[in-house]
């Protein structure tokens, strides 16, 4: 900051330039701010320090993050419930629930009320942690508080549910949400569907599906790709390829992930041809075929017994970029080992080493009977 003798920055001057250059990623010059801020004799407040905070849990820079965090309390500056949001929510993005469960309890502690946004904080990361119990516990307890949870608190839980595979306790609470006033949104709806469909229950999720549009609630992009992974997995592909048709009148335009979901359920109806013709419309509508979308026709292909065709696959793949992860070796490695082809199976079993992926147990065993006894000794 410029210096200047006749002008002395008052705090919030500094806040101001501190949060900016926080929001935009520049910790180092947010930094020599704030020692020079403390320097010329401004005490940093508690929204300094947030500013600090949440520039450096963004980028998960923790350490820092905490040293403020300490920095403060030791300066006699009290955090206050914005601080421990930042640090709870950043902590619970990050898997480290444990950390963030201890910052909650902290609150307490020194008689800083959490609110809405601190509880569903605590309750998304104990679900994202699989501590669905926890998370129900303390969902139940907002009411004790005196905080009435909103529908973000009920999107999280449902979703909590649905993970763990609860899908008629996620049913009741959307009920129970209803009930209370909250009107469910897209969100709500989309986690809903996707495990009704999952679970096969496709009544209940057409009913679900027509209730939301007669509530205005407009569908999405991630709602026809639950709607379509739904009848493609249950067996419904053609009344997949009706609703896929109909997303253009909506003004909904189809993604990758779309056309992915589309081809396996093309493959696992047995029409390769639809799937092929599928997989070649991608580019026409300007998108990019990605691993998944490869690694899924390359399985499909070798299911189908044409092994030129898988080939000449899997080179455009090499030369896209999109061979990079475990599932896609483990589909090749396969698919040539059940084609008795072991010379190519070994040849990408060794790149697939080279780049430190382990493969899958089904593959291992594969690998172990199809083998000769000096092909194993060379592995």
């Amino acid at each position: 900051m410029h210096r200047d003798s006749n002008v002395v920055p008052t705090v919030a001057v500094y806040n101001s330039l501190i949060n900016g250059l926080c929001n935009s990623g520049r910790l180092n010059e947010a930094k020599r701010v704030f020692d020079e801020m403390v320097s010329r004799g401004i005490s940093a407040d508690v929204t300094t320090y947030n500013c600090m905070i949440d520039g450096h849990c963004r980028h998960a820079q923790w350490e820092e993050a905490r040293r403020y965090f300490d920095e403060m309390l030791d300066r006699g500056v009290s955090p206050d419930t914005v601080t421990f949001n930042i640090l709870i929510d950043a902590h619970c993005k990050d898997g480290m629930t444990e950390d963030a469960w201890g910052l909650f309890k902290l609150m307490d502690k020194l008689n800083i009320k959490a609110d809405q946004i601190t509880y569903n904080s605590m309750i998304d990361g104990l679900c994202l942690t699989g501590r669905l119990q926890e998370a129900v516990k303390l969902f139940d307890s907002m009411m004790d508080r005196g905080l009435q949870p909103d529908v973000v608190s009920c999107n999280i839980l449902i979703g909590g549910y649905h993970k763990n595979r609860k899908l008629d306790e996620a049913m009741q609470l959307f009920k129970k949400m209803k009930q209370n006033g909250l009107k469910p949104e897209i969100v709500t709806y989309n986690i809903l569907l996707a495990g009704l469909y999952r679970d096969g229950r496709m009544k209940t999720a057409k009913s679900l599906f027509n209730e939301m549009q007669t509530l205005g609630v407009s569908p999405n992009i991630v709602t026809y790709g639950a709607m379509l992974d739904g009848y493609c997995k249950n067996g419904y592909i053609e009344r997949a390829i009706e609703l896929f048709e109909s997303m253009e009148d909506t003004g909904i335009l189809a993604n990758v992930h779309i056309y992915n979901i589309l081809i396996h359920g093309l493959f696992k109806a047995g029409k390769l041809e639809d799937a092929s013709k599928m997989f070649i419309e991608i580019p026409k509508k300007g998108l990019e075929p990605d691993a998944v979308t490869y690694t899924t026709m390359v399985n499909g292909l070798f299911r189908s017994k044409m092994l030129l065709e898988a080939n000449k696959l899997i080179i455009e793949m090499k030369d896209k970029g999109c061979l990079r992860d475990a599932r896609a070796f483990d589909t090749i490695i396969k698919g040539f080992l059940i084609e008795k082809e072991t010379v190519k199976a070994l040849e990408f079993f060794q790149k697939m080493r080279e780049r430190k992926f382990a493969p899958s147990d089904s593959v291992s065993c594969l690998l172990v009977n199809t083998l000769s006894a000096d092909e194993l000794k060379n592995l």
